[in-house]
C-alpha cells in the first residue's frame, strides 16, 4: 500500500491519489462490451449462447433450485444453514419495515395531493457467481425485492468453473420463494436482461453487482435510446477506513483485506491522521494477506491500495466524501459525531465493533451498493429500488373554482394557451363543455351517470385530429413532429411507418364494425380486449369506492385490472357443473351500491360453458345501474348468436371482441370494445393518444380482406371439429376424470395428479394452462394443430393417430391481386372457390371434385383491367398450397394419368418428382369462356407446375372450346386423385432412389 500525506498534495495529486483502477473502465473493455451486448441485443438466444460457452463454458440454462437446494441442505452443517436462515430473516425484517407509507398533502383546501408507491412488475438481478458464487448477494437483492411486491423476479448467475448451479445459491433462491436460476453471467446476461433471449425476459429494471465488464454492461444498456432502468453503478467492490489511535491496527488490516480479496479490481484505502497506526497497519496487511486462500487476488488489488495521512478526522471526513466510497468504516473513538460529517458513502460502519462483514451478511440492509464515487448521488439497492412514486391529485368542486384562475393564468405567462383553456374547462358545468352535440338521451345519462367524475372532465382525445383533416392521406402533416422520411427498413408494411397512426384507424373500424353488425360509433379499436377491459375500469371506477364483479372461475384479467385500479372485486359462483345461475349472481351482486361494472364471460374461460342470452339481458334489466360486459372473445367456436345489437340499443350492455382466438392476430393485439354510442366516447376518454402501432392495424386489416375471410370460417370450423374429437379422445386417457368441450377453442379437463402432470408437459416442451382455482385437478387445453393435438394425446397416454394431416396455405398479395387458398388432401370438403371468374371457379371446383379433396380459395384482383394476373396468380397461389399440403411426399403415388372422353379427349400425365415441367398440347378456337381467357388455360398448367413441383403434360383434342378446357381440368383433378393417394408404406419415398 502506498501512504501518501493529504496537505502536502496538489489538486491533481489528490484527483491521482483517490482514482479507482483503470481497467475498471478502459477503452478496449467498453469496445469488448459493447460487442458482446449488442451482438445478443441483435441475435438474441444465439448470440446469448454464442458468447456464455466462450466466456462462461456452459450454455445458459434455466436450472430448477429445489433439487440443488436440497443437495447445499444435505452437504452444510446445521450452523450453516442456520446462518443462511438467520441472514434471510435479517433482511426481510429490515426491508418489510422499510416499506414507504403513501401521504397526502392538501395544498389547498379540496386539492390533495398525494404520492403512492407502486412496485416494478418485472426486474432482473445479477448475483456474481463463477468462482466466488455470492449467495449472500441473492438474498441482498431478491427480499427487498420481494417485500416491495415485485411480480416477476428474474435471477441470473454465473455457472461454477466445474458447471452449474451452485447448491449454497439454490438454497438462497429456495429461501426467498425463487424457483429457477438462469446460469449465465457477464455481460452478455446484462444484455439477455435488457432485450430478452430465448426463454429470458427482458425486465424493467437490472440490479445487482458484478466485474468490470458487468458494470460496463449496465451502464452501456442504461445509455442506450429508451434505455433500461439500473439500481446504480455497481462494479467491483471498494471500502475506506477512516481510524483514529484508538483503532487496533490488526483489526483495520483484516478489514481492509476482507475487500481486498473480493477482485484484482476492488480497491481499499485508509484514513488516519495517526502516522504510527499508518505504519502499523501497512505491516498487518503484508502480514495478514499471504496467509489468505485468495491471496494472489488480494495482492493484485493492494496494487490500488492507498493510505492517506490527514491532518485529523475533520480531514479524513472530507477525504473520504471526495472519495465517496462504496463501504466507509469508521474505527474512531467517537464514531457518532464523525458520522455527521460524512455526506458520501454507500454504507457506513461506525465504530469498532462494527464489522463490515456484518453489513455484507445478515445486518438487514443490502450490501448492494454504489461504487466508483456514484455514492455522491446513489443509494444502496432497497425497497425503494423497486419501487416507483406517483403523485394523485384530487379536486373538489369547490378548489377548482379556487386554483383554475391562477393555474390560467400561469399558463399563459408561459404562452401555453391550451393549458390555459384546460383549466379555464373547469369554471363551467361539464355537461355542456365536453359532450358531444347528439346524445342518446337514457344512454348518456347512464354513461355520466356511471363514469368517473376525473374521465366526464376530459375532452374527448383526438390528438392527430384526423376526424378533420380534410385532405386525408394527401394532407402536408406538419402538425405532430413526426420524422418526415421513410424508416430505413425493408417491406409493404414498413411505409408509412415514420408517421403516427390514427388514434382510431377509420379503415380498420370500418372492418370491424362490418363484422360485428354495428356501426363505426358503436366500437372502440383496442389493444386487444384486456385493453378493453382496462379502459373500462379506468373510465368507471373510483379507487377504493366502486366494485367490479365476476363469476368464478373465470378470466382473471377481470380482477387484475380492477386491483390495479383500486376497486373492489365481488366474486359470485358458477354452479356445480359451471354453468351461469343469473338468479344466484344477483343475489350476490344486488345489494352492492357501488356495482359500477359486471363481467360476464361467454363462453366462460377457462371451462367453455355457454352464457344462454336471456340470462344476461335478465341481469342487465336487473342492474339498471350497473355496466353488464359480456367478453364474447370465444363467440366464433360456439353456437350461441352475439349479444352486440342488444348492446348498441341498450345503455348499460358493453361487449367485448378480440381478432387473437378466431382470426389469428395475437401478437397483433387488436380487440374492441362495442356499446351504445353515448357510452363508447365516455369509454374512448380513457385511450392513450396512440394506442395502436401500424403494423397492426395494417396486419388487421390484411386478415379481415374478403379474400382471408373464407379461410377464416374453414379454420374455426376445423378448430371446432377438432375440439369435438379430442374430446371424445382425451376421456379415453387413464389420468383424466372429466372432460369439458363447450363453446371456446379449447377444452378443460379434470386431471388426478396435475402436479405429475405439469412436471411431464414442461419436460415434453408442452404448455398447458393448469386452473386449480376453477378445480383441484383443472387442465385448460387449446386445440393446436394436428401435431401439436397428437403430441398432447401421447403425454396424456393415448395413442394418437400416427398418419400426418396433409394441410396447406398460402396467402398471396402481389400488385394486382389478394389471394388466399386452403388445400385439405385428406378430406373432400368443403370446395369454395371465389376468384371473381365464374367459368374459372368451375373448373378449379372440377379439380377438387375429380381429385377428392377439400379446396378454399378466395381473390380479389384487378378483374376491370384484365383477368390475365387472377388467373395465373390463383394457380400459382393454389400449386404452392398442394405442395405443402404433400410436404416431403412420403407415401404418395407419385404418378397420375387420366383419358377422360366425350366428343373431346384429353390426357393428362402427372409425375410428383419435385422437378417442374410442363407440357401442353392443344389450341383453341374462342377467345374467351365468358370472362375466362382460353389462352390462359397452358398458363394454368405451367403455373400449377412450376408451383407444385411438378411434371404436367397435358394433350386435348375436340370441337367445343368449353368441352375441351372442362375436360382438361377434370382429367388433371383424376389423374392429381391416383398420384396424392397414399399407398403403401406411409414413410416411403415414392421413388427407388428414396428420394424425389
Amino acid at each position: 500500500m502506498k501512504t501518501f500525506t493529504w496537505n502536502s498534495l496538489d489538486a491533481a495529486a489528490r484527483r491521482n491519489v483517490l482514482a479507482r483502477p483503470e481497467q475498471r473502465s478502459d477503452a478496449a473493455l467498453q469496445a469488448s462490451v459493447r460487442e458482446i451486448v449488442e451482438d445478443v441485443r441483435r441475435r438474441g438466444w444465439d448470440g446469448l449462447v454464442a458468447h456464455a460457452v466462450r466466456l462462461d463454458g456452459e450454455a445458459p440454462q434455466r436450472v430448477a433450485v429445489a433439487a440443488i437446494a436440497a443437495e447445499a441442505r444435505h452437504s452444510l452443517s446445521a450452523e450453516q444453514i442456520d446462518a443462511v436462515e438467520l441472514a434471510a430473516r435479517n433482511i426481510e425484517r429490515f426491508h418489510a419495515e422499510s416499506l414507504p407509507a403513501e401521504h397526502a398533502v392538501e395544498t389547498v383546501p379540496g386539492l390533495s395531493v398525494r404520492k403512492v408507491w407502486r412496485a416494478i412488475d418485472r426486474v432482473g438481478l445479477y448475483v456474481p457467481g463463477g468462482k466466488t458464487p455470492l449467495f449472500s448477494t441473492l438474498l441482498m437483492l431478491v427480499i427487498p425485492a420481494r417485500a416491495a411486491g415485485v411480480r416477476e423476479i428474474v435471477v441470473v448467475t454465473p455457472p461454477r468453473p466445474e458447471g452449474g448451479l451452485d447448491p449454497v445459491i439454490a438454497l438462497a433462491a429456495e429461501l426467498c420463494g425463487i424457483e429457477a436460476v438462469w446460469t449465465v453471467g457477464g455481460a452478455q446476461a446484462i444484455a439477455a436482461l435488457a432485450f430478452g433471449a430465448g426463454e429470458i425476459p427482458s425486465v424493467s429494471k437490472i440490479c445487482g453487482p458484478g466485474n468490470a465488464w458487468v458494470a460496463e454492461a449496465k451502464n452501456y444498456v442504461a445509455s442506450l435510446p429508451g434505455g433500461i432502468a439500473i439500481d446504480m453503478p455497481a462494479g467491483p467492490s471498494e471500502l475506506m477506513v477512516i481510524a483514529d489511535d484508538s483503532a487496533d491496527a490488526a483489526v483495520v488490516a483484516a478489514d481492509l483485506l476482507s475487500q481486498a480479496e473480493h477482485d484484482p479490481s476492488a480497491q481499499v484505502l485508509l484514513a488516519t491522521p495517526s502516522t504510527t497506526l499508518a505504519t502499523a497497519v501497512q505491516r498487518e496487511v503484508e502480514a495478514q494477506a499471504v496467509t489468505l486462500p485468495r491471496a494472489e487476488i488480494a495482492q493484485a488489488s493492494l496494487a490500488h491500495a492507498r493510505i492517506v495521512v490527514t491532518a485529523d478526522l475533520g480531514e479524513a471526513a472530507e477525504v473520504a466524501n471526495l472519495y465517496a466510497p462504496e463501504h466507509l468504516s469508521l474505527a474512531v473513538a467517537q464514531a457518532d459525531e464523525l458520522v455527521a460529517r460524512i455526506r458520501n458513502a454507500g454504507a457506513i460502519f461506525a465504530g469498532h465493533l462494527a464489522s463490515e462483514t456484518f453489513g455484507d451478511y445478515l445486518a438487514g440492509s443490502s450490501h448492494v451498493l454504489p461504487t466508483d464515487g456514484a455514492a455522491r448521488a446513489w443509494s444502496g439497492v432497497s425497497v425503494y429500488t423497486f419501487l416507483k412514486a406517483m403523485s394523485v391529485q384530487a379536486v373538489t368542486s369547490e378548489a377548482a373554482a379556487r386554483v383554475a384562475g391562477p393555474a390560467a393564468a400561469l399558463a399563459r405567462l408561459e404562452g401555453l394557451e391550451a393549458h390555459a383553456r384546460s383549466a379555464d374547462a373547469r369554471l363551467y358545468p361539464i355537461a355542456t363543455s365536453t359532450h358531444p352535440a347528439s346524445g342518446t338521451g337514457a344512454a348518456l345519462a347512464f354513461a355520466e351517470r356511471l363514469a368517473r367524475p376525473e374521465v366526464l372532465a376530459l375532452p374527448p382525445f383526438d390528438i392527430a385530429a384526423m376526424a378533420n383533416d380534410a385532405f386525408g392521406p394527401d394532407a402536408i402533416k406538419l402538425d405532430a413532429n413526426e420524422n418526415p422520411y421513410a424508416p430505413l427498413s425493408e417491406g409493404a408494411l414498413a411505409a408509412g411507418l415514420n408517421r403516427y397512426p390514427e388514434p382510431q384507424p377509420a379503415r380498420l373500424k370500418k372492418a370491424m364494425a362490418a363484422l360485428y353488425g354495428v356501426g363505426p360509433d358503436n366500437l372502440i379499436v383496442t389493444r386487444g380486449a384486456d385493453d378493453a377491459i382496462d379502459i373500462l375500469v379506468r373510465a368507471f371506477c373510483r379507487p377504493q369506492a366502486d366494485a367490479i364483479s365476476i363469476c368464478m372461475p373465470t378470466f382473471s384479467a377481470y380482477a387484475h385490472f380492477a386491483k390495479l385500479q383500486g376497486a373492489r372485486v365481488i366474486e359470485a359462483k358458477l354452479d356445480a357443473n359451471f354453468d351461469f345461475d343469473a338468479d344466484a349472481f344477483l343475489a350476490t351482486v344486488r345489494s352492492e351500491p357501488s356495482l359500477k361494472l359486471a363481467f360476464i364471460c361467454a363462453p366462460n374461460n377457462p371451462t367453455g360453458n355457454t352464457v344462454a342470452a336471456a340470462d344476461v339481458l335478465r341481469v342487465a334489466d336487473a342492474l339498471p345501474d350497473t355496466l353488464i360486459v359480456l367478453d364474447e372473445a370465444y363467440l366464433e367456436f360456439s353456437e350461441a348468436p352475439s349479444l352486440a345489437e342488444e348492446a348498441i340499443r341498450r345503455p348499460n350492455l358493453a361487449i367485448l371482441k378480440t381478432l387473437s382466438k378466431a382470426y389469428g392476430l395475437a401478437g397483433a393485439r387488436i380487440g374492441a370494445l362495442l356499446g351504445n354510442a353515448d357510452l363508447i366516447a365516455i369509454a374512448a376518454r380513457a385511450l392513450p393518444p396512440y394506442p395502436l402501432p401500424s403494423l397492426s392495424i395494417e396486419a388487421a386489416l390484411s386478415a379481415l380482406s374478403p379474400s382471408r375471410r373464407p379461410i377464416h370460417l374453414e379454420r374455426i370450423a376445423r378448430i371446432k371439429a377438432d375440439r369435438e374429437r379430442l374430446a371424445g379422445e382425451f376421456a379415453r386417457a387413464p389420468i383424466v376424470n372429466t372432460v369439458r368441450s363447450g363453446g371456446g377453442n379449447f377444452l378443460f379437463l379434470e386431471v388426478d395428479d396435475p402436479a405429475t402432470l405439469a412436471k411431464k408437459l414442461n419436460g415434453l416442451g408442452i404448455r398447458a394452462r393448469f386452473r386449480p382455482n376453477a378445480a383441484p385437478g383443472g387442465v385448460r387445453l387449446t386445440v393446436g394443430t394436428d401435431a401439436e393435438n397428437d403430441a398432447a394425446l401421447a403425454a396424456f397416454g393415448v395413442p394418437a393417430n400416427d398418419t400426418p394431416s396433409r394441410r396447406g396455405e398460402v396467402v398471396r398479395d402481389t400488385k394486382e391481386t389478394k389471394i388466399a387458398v386452403a388445400v385439405d388432401l385428406d378430406r373432400a370438403s368443403p370446395r369454395k372457390i371465389d376468384t371473381g371468374i365464374p367459368f374459372y371457379d368451375h373448373m378449379l371446383d372440377q379439380i377438387a371434385a375429380h381429385a377428392g379433396f377439400s379446396l378454399i380459395l378466395s381473390c380479389e384482383g384487378d378483374l376491370e383491367i384484365d383477368a390475365h394476373h387472377s388467373v395465373e396468380d390463383c394457380a400459382i397461389a393454389f400449386g404452392t398450397a398442394l405442395s405443402r399440403a404433400l410436404a416431403d411426399r412420403r407415401g404418395i403415388g407419385r404418378f397420375g394419368f387420366s383419358l377422360p372422353m366425350d366428343e373431346t379427349e384429353a390426357h393428362v400425365l402427372i409425375d410428383l418428382s419435385g422437378r417442374p415441367y410442363s407440357v401442353f398440347e392443344g389450341s383453341f378456337e374462342a377467345s374467351h369462356i365468358g370472362d375466362y381467357p382460353t389462352e390462359m388455360t397452358r398458363h394454368v398448367f405451367r403455373s400449377l407446375a412450376d408451383s407444385l413441383g411438378a411434371a404436367i403434360h397435358v394433350r386435348v383434342e375436340g370441337e367445343n372450346d368449353h368441352h375441351k378446357t372442362e375436360a382438361c381440368f377434370k382429367a388433371f383433378g383424376r389423374a392429381l386423385r391416383q398420384a396424392v393417394g397414399r399407398e403403401g408404406d406411409k414413410n416411403a419415398m415414392p421413388s427407388t432412389k428414396g428420394v424425389l
